[in-house]
């Protein structure tokens, strides 16, 4: 296969969008390296506070806050300014700035509220999420326990895709392992299912191929929502929520990345953008390779085309619409011992990735005390999987295309200055025309409906919410099978057709109270039902059962400073009738499956994170540190499970200085073990392999300069010393890989 991976075949198509994308901007473009970062939040509540205008008096350059607050102003040339802020129910303030070379300026900025009288009563105006403007944002209680991913983050990692980018969140572990799925991401235990993906807030049900191939440079940033309870973000929250904010511009600008490295690997993007008084634009296209090592079977390449617009014709709408397509193609890496001979010698690979995902989402608020949001999505996926016969030799290919739509819709309310209610409902219609993972060469079609009602009351310095979710799926065409000699184990299961499966309830509580100025106490708990992954079976070839999960946050916060904070949560997940991997394979087709069975679960443990603002104005610092304690019923009691890592942290040191940035992360994984792809002996003990214990350091070094055109040389070193450690059993990391890169930027 690798010598049919040709970056020039797709990167042809876009040569000419390449030239019309830079050209013009060689000419009016500014320097980005500079300018002004920092946070909005309310000076009595401190809650942050999102869609604040902020300008520089005398100047073009403006902005508005994000949903948490955060917001950055860059192009300013060096010297000292005035920045304006103002939102609506608070006080204007204005505060003085200076701007150096090469370097973004740290500022945190108090509003405080003003009086607005409603009905002859004075009210003061205190709120953090605005969700008239937001609809579709999570209760305040679960902002402690979501990870934001920003651009600059990206940056600074060196990260090239969407896995990359989720390496240091509290608590992470990536399973990369070498077959379909490639790397699997998960927080606090939550697997099968895990987290779910959303793109700009809207939910995608059938994602989990994919985040590897996402480049990181189409990307604003990352939220991943560890706590398993995310309620208006999707169906299945209670796995955790990962939601992917494309890329947005706020002025001109483009962008060319080129960088090459250990395995031959060629990463390119390219990407432009622009925001007009009333419509803003962006675009990308990128190339991903590399031949892997030798004798791995492990090359690949995939590019990307990233499209997005958003249009404000009036106030009260606002209308946006993306397109990411991708294409490629990449083989299954071969296997180590102690993996069974079939991974270590089949020769197979996906001959074809392809798939487009779309969106529409139409924002209408016709006053500050209600707003209605409309996403309409359409997503086709179209992977064509290809292996060799170990011992017939024989070639063979299988589709596994699917695709889905749906519509969401969510109402927000003001019911009072102290209130906000938010309901909504989702319509989700999936089909896999021959069929997925167990049912592949059988249809699949399912609907979904769903329902979901959020409630926010703020009393003062006290926030509390809750909320519920109802979901409900009616098969046209489900499971069934179509084995040619070997189904007799499957005589007993028939196809689901015409039949309503039982609704599920998922029921959320929670509350912040905000202690002082500096210090919030939080609290936030979930429960619900969890369907096991459409395909899934158990030991007795039948769909395993619905789980039931409980779960349970308590922890503090405290701000550091302008932008730094630090958190530390206990929580609880407990899981009846967990879903998990079994440890037994079958094999239908030549294609093997493996079989999940239920067992009762629990996971307690304890976060702490620690985010320091820019020190001096040229470093910066983060430490995180997860310490979890796993349990799993076993003859019916229930014993530790070492399934898990126990302690997994991370960390990293930031320095930027005269154009200079050197960036140290690192990361320990805890022992675990797993039993997934070793051979089994039946009647025997499960046999486990022992995986995770590794500490690795990554480095990404560079040097920046030029002023109109702004020119960054790098260097990026993953796995710096070069260990030899596992995540799956068989499929050890590379090693240490060596990248150099080239990023313009004007």
């Amino acid at each position: 296969m690798k010598k049919k991976i040709n970056i020039f075949h797709f990167l042809g198509t876009g040569f000419l969008l390449i030239i019309f994308l830079l050209f013009p901007q060689f000419i009016a473009s500014q320097n980005i390296r500079q300018g002004i970062r920092g946070k909005v939040r309310d000076e009595v509540t401190l809650k942050y506070l999102g869609f604040v205008n902020l300008f520089i008096a005398g100047t073009n350059y403006g902005t508005s806050s994000k949903p948490d607050g955060s917001f950055e102003i860059a192009g300013i040339p060096e010297g000292k300014y005035e920045l304006q802020a103002s939102m609506v129910g608070y006080n204007p303030i204005s505060r003085s700035v200076t701007v150096s070379r090469n370097s973004f300026t740290n500022i945190l900025i108090d509003l405080k509220p003003g009086m607005v009288f409603i009905d002859s009563v004075g009210v003061i105006g205190r709120k953090k999420h605005n969700y008239i403007s937001v609809p579709t944002l999570e209760p305040v209680s679960l902002d402690p326990v979501i990870s934001t991913i920003t651009r600059l983050n990206i940056e600074k990692q060196g990260a090239t895709s969407l896995i990359d980018a989720m390496k240091y969140v509290p608590g992470a572990l990536t399973e990369t392992r070498g077959r379909k799925v490639k790397q699997f991401f998960s927080v606090r235990g939550q697997k099968y299912p895990y987290p779910d993906y959303a793109i700009n807030g809207i939910w995608q049900r059938e994602f989990h191929e994919m985040p590897y191939f996402i480049s990181a440079s189409d990307i604003e940033e990352v939220e991943i929502i560890r706590s398993s309870a995310a309620l208006i973000t999707g169906l299945s929250g209670l796995s955790g929520m990962i939601n992917i904010k494309t890329r947005e511009y706020n002025k001109p600008e483009t962008s060319v990345k080129l960088e090459h490295g250990t395995f031959n690997t060629l990463f390119f993007h390219a990407s432009h953008g622009a925001k007009f008084e009333k419509f803003s634009y962006a675009a990308g296209l990128g190339y991903d390779k590399s031949d892997g090592p030798d004798k791995k079977n492990a090359a690949e390449g995939i590019g990307n085309l990233y499209c997005r617009f958003d249009w404000q014709p009036f106030e009260e709408l606002i209308i946006s619409t993306n397109l990411y397509y991708l294409d490629g193609k990449r083989e299954l890496t071969l296997a180590e011992e102690p993996a069974g001979k079939r991974y270590r010698e089949e020769i197979s690979s996906f001959n074809q990735i392809r798939s487009t995902l779309s969106n529409l989402k139409v924002n209408y608020k016709p006053n500050d005390k209600a707003s209605t949001e409309v996403q309409i999505y359409y997503t086709d996926r179209n992977p064509v999987f290809k292996r060799e016969d170990i011992a017939t030799k024989e070639i063979i290919e299988t589709s596994e295309k699917d695709h889905e739509w749906g519509i969401n819709l969510i109402q927000a309310l003001n019911l009072s200055g102290k209130n906000t209610l938010r309901f909504g409902g989702l319509y989700n219609h999936w089909i896999a025309p021959d069929g997925k993972r167990f049912y592949i060469g059988r249809h699949c079609d399912l609907e979904t409906i769903s329902g979901v009602v959020a409630d926010e009351h703020n009393f003062g310095s006290f926030t509390l919410d809750g909320g519920i979710r109802w979901t409900r799926t009616y098969m046209n065409e489900y499971g069934a099978f179509n084995i040619d000699g070997s189904g007799g184990p499957f005589s007993g299961v028939t196809p689901v057709i015409d039949e309503w499966q039982p609704a599920n309830l998922q029921v959320t509580l929670g509350f912040t109270w905000n202690l002082s100025k500096n210090w919030s106490v939080f609290y936030h708990s979930a429960t619900g039902k969890i369907k096991p992954r459409e395909g899934s079976l158990d030991e007795n070839l039948v769909e395993p059962q619905n789980e039931t999960r409980t779960k349970f946050d308590l922890g503090f916060q405290t701000d550091w400073k302008e932008t730094g904070k630090i958190t530390l949560t206990g929580f609880l997940v407990n899981q009846k009738n967990a879903i998990v991997y079994s440890g037994e394979t079958y094999e239908q087709n030549g294609i093997i499956l493996e079989l999940y069975k239920n067992r009762d679960e629990d996971h307690f443990g304890l976060e702490a994170e620690a985010i320091s603002p820019k020190l001096l104005n040229i470093f910066s610092a983060f430490l995180n540190f997860t310490a979890m304690q796993s349990r799993a019923e076993e003859n019916g009691q229930m014993k530790k499970n070492t399934e898990f890592p126990e302690i997994i942290t991370n960390g990293g040191i930031l320095f930027e200085r005269s154009g200079i940035d050197l960036n140290l992360f690192w990361k320990y994984t805890g022992k675990f073990e797993s039993s997934r792809f070793i051979p089994q002996i039946q009647g025997e003990p499960t046999i486990f392999a022992p995986l995770g214990d590794y500490f690795v350091i990554d480095i990404t070094t560079g040097y920046t300069f030029g002023s109109t055109v702004s020119t960054r040389i790098y260097l990026r070193i993953r796995n710096l010393t070069d260990k030899r450690y596992s995540t799956v059993a068989g499929y050890p990391d590379f090693g240490r890989r060596i990248n150099f890169g080239l990023r313009i930027n004007f």
